[in-house]
């Protein structure tokens, strides 16, 4: 299986998990909490899927792009974060795609997304550091999602050591 062909797949998943927990979901376009202040986690398989995003990109956009890219902070904004939009949107990794979710993940911990603190998605039933609802007890971490879709490379298919490296985007970027 391809990597658009394995993103295809997990977005089908993740509009039912989405449509499942709307009551909970605050996302709009132009909101951005999640673009803003973050590490974006993601594997070298994401970044090149992105970067293929970016190349599609107007001159103009590619320019305000690069200069995000120039003055990229380690948990700051996404440079791909025009206008309060993403540039690069059908490109997005993971992280990017599951973010707005509550869900499971290792050890039987909940990952909440970052705006939940800010009064947003799930806030009405967060309280105290629990929520009253079950998770998606799928675990949808980057890590875990990249280690499933490598699984269904077929054997002939070329896997680079760094596809299963995770670092953040600014790590990738400088």
């Amino acid at each position: 299986m391809d990597y658009e062909s394995f993103l295809k797949d997990l977005d089908t998943r993740l509009e039912l998990y989405f449509q499942e927990h709307q009551s909970f979901i605050h996302c709009k376009s132009g909101c951005s909490f999640c673009c803003e202040k973050g590490d974006y986690p993601m594997s070298d398989i994401e970044l090149r899927y992105l970067m293929k995003g970016y190349a599609g990109l107007d001159n103009e956009t590619k320019i305000l792009v690069q200069a995000n890219i120039k003055t990229i902070k380690k948990g700051g904004t996404c440079p791909f974060l025009i206008n309060q939009k993403c540039s690069v949107y059908q490109y997005r990794p993971i992280i990017c795609r599951v973010h707005g979710l509550a869900y499971l993940c290792k050890e039987n911990t909940v990952k909440l997304p970052y705006c939940t603190n800010n009064g947003l998605n799930y806030s009405q039933i967060y309280e105290d550091g629990e929520i009253t609802i079950n998770p998606i007890t799928e675990n949808l971490d980057t890590p875990n999602l990249i280690k499933e879709f490598l699984k269904t490379i077929e054997p002939q298919d070329t896997i680079n050591q760094t596809d299963y490296v995770i670092k953040n985007l600014y790590d990738w970027l400088k």
